[in-house]
């Protein structure tokens, strides 16, 4: 097991639960991330370690028209080009977890955990008007999603400027007019606050050429704290 690369190692430990106790432990755990990519209509996934320069591949027919909407804790959340159809999928021990169909549009999506963790949500995010946000909510498991519309009293611009990031027990997203996005997993109310910084991230920017320019924040977790990485608010 220890001359097994990480993928490899995964693999094995799915066979039993002996083989699952020897791969774990000599599994060592790369820090850094690695790049997934996947070539149209080819089926094959390429995992590529950017340290080591050392490319991987899998042979997944099952992707063949799907891109990919988030990433996180090793499952991938997938869309068929249907655009309705979408699923989990772990790409190392190729289990795939169906979800119901999403038949409404959104301009951003993502999910808390692991499917498998009994935690995981995923939330689909759309502006419906300049003062609504609309809000999708499913569960693995779950036969239906839940659409709920909030309120946006700053104004909640008709494009996203960020991704949609989860981060002790909140989604967060920014809009384009500057609103930060803050929904709360657990007791579902949705809170937004302006931030006029975020209108000028880049000292040079500041004029009016700034709003004409369609610039994007992207956020990222961070232990337990949410960074605007274009930004130097926390």
């Amino acid at each position: 097991m220890s001359y097994l690369v990480l993928k490899d190692n995964i693999r094995a430990s799915a066979v039993c639960r002996a083989w699952r106790k020897a791969a774990e432990s000599v599994r060592v755990v790369e820090k850094h991330p690695w790049v997934i990519s996947f070539p149209r209509h080819y089926g094959v996934t390429i995992l590529f370690d950017p340290l080591g320069r050392k490319s991987y591949t899998l042979n997944l027919p099952e992707l063949v028209g799907t891109d990919v909407c988030y990433s996180k804790d090793g499952w991938l959340l997938m869309r068929r080009s249907s655009l309705v159809d979408m699923f989990f999928l772990n790409p190392y021990t190729r289990e795939l977890i169906n979800l119901p169909k999403c038949e409404l549009s959104f301009q951003a999506v993502a999910f808390s955990s692991a499917p498998t963790s009994g935690t995981c949500a995923v939330i689909a995010l759309r502006p419906f008007t300049r003062f609504i946000i609309r809000i999708s909510i499913c569960f693995p498991g779950a036969t239906e999603w839940i659409t709920q519309d909030f309120s946006c009293s700053h104004g909640f611009e008709p494009y996203m400027h960020s991704n949609l990031v989860y981060a002790n027990g909140h989604f967060y997203c920014f809009s384009s007019g500057g609103v930060l996005v803050d929904f709360d997993l657990a007791s579902r109310p949705m809170s937004h606050q302006a931030w006029n910084e975020h209108i000028c991230p880049y000292i040079h920017m500041y004029n009016e050429e700034w709003f004409s320019l369609r610039k994007r924040i992207y956020l990222a977790e961070q232990k337990v704290k949410v960074e605007a990485k274009a930004s130097e608010r926390k």
